[in-house]
């Protein structure tokens, strides 16, 4: 990807944040070390309303093609970045040991648990995995608005229109010593992640 056009797409994407009413709601105040959870198609707004502790934070960015010029945007914006993902293959592993360094380190590491390529708004259990292996809460964590383009990719990423309205909720941490297995955390965070985005709608 060219500098011209990661510079155009942050510049735009700093203007149009401008433009928003965002409201950012915290549910439980997060503490550090902890993971926080968003689905793909709506994470455009989150670095924004993360920025505050941009310092503390490090965000899982896949090895995919655009996953660069995601990276470059986002550490532009102040955060850490980790290449790959919470899986096996494409620096998996490596990738998954060094989130649970950063835990250690006390940041916060924020995932797609549906991405790179989804099923949407389906949790893979890589996320799970981090949290039970390092006995840190994921947070979830979701936007709304009252107005917003849809694009036509797998993931349908919402991109708030100039002007409108948005929400922005981080809920209650799960906690891995409440759940008895992956499977159960992973249908629980996917619960809340929905039920979330809903609570968030009904406050625009």
């Amino acid at each position: 990807m060219s500098l011209g056009k990661e510079f155009l797409l942050l510049t735009v994407s700093k203007l149009l944040v401008k433009t928003l009413k965002v409201e950012v709601e915290f549910l439980s105040p997060p503490e550090f070390p902890c993971i926080v959870a968003f689905w793909h198609g709506r994470m455009f707004l989150l670095p924004f309303a993360l920025k505050e502790f941009s310092d503390k934070v490090a965000i899982l960015i896949s090895r995919h093609r655009d996953g660069e010029l995601i990276a470059n945007i986002v550490e532009k914006l102040g955060f850490k970045t980790v290449r790959g993902s919470t899986g096996k293959g494409k620096g998996g592993e490596r990738a998954f040991l060094k989130m649970l360094k950063l835990l250690k380190e006390g940041y916060c590491v924020a995932i797609t648990p549906d991405g790179p390529r989804g099923p949407r708004e389906k949790v893979k259990l890589g996320v799970v995995k981090l949290s039970l292996t390092s006995g840190i809460p994921i947070y979830p964590l979701t936007f709304a608005c009252s107005s917003c383009f849809t694009l036509n990719s797998w993931d349908k990423f919402k991109i708030p229109k100039p002007f409108s309205r948005c929400k922005v909720l981080l809920g209650s941490p799960l906690r891995p010593e409440d759940f008895s297995s992956e499977e159960e955390m992973g249908l629980k965070l996917e619960k809340e992640l929905k039920s979330l985005t809903e609570i968030a709608r009904e406050g625009l």
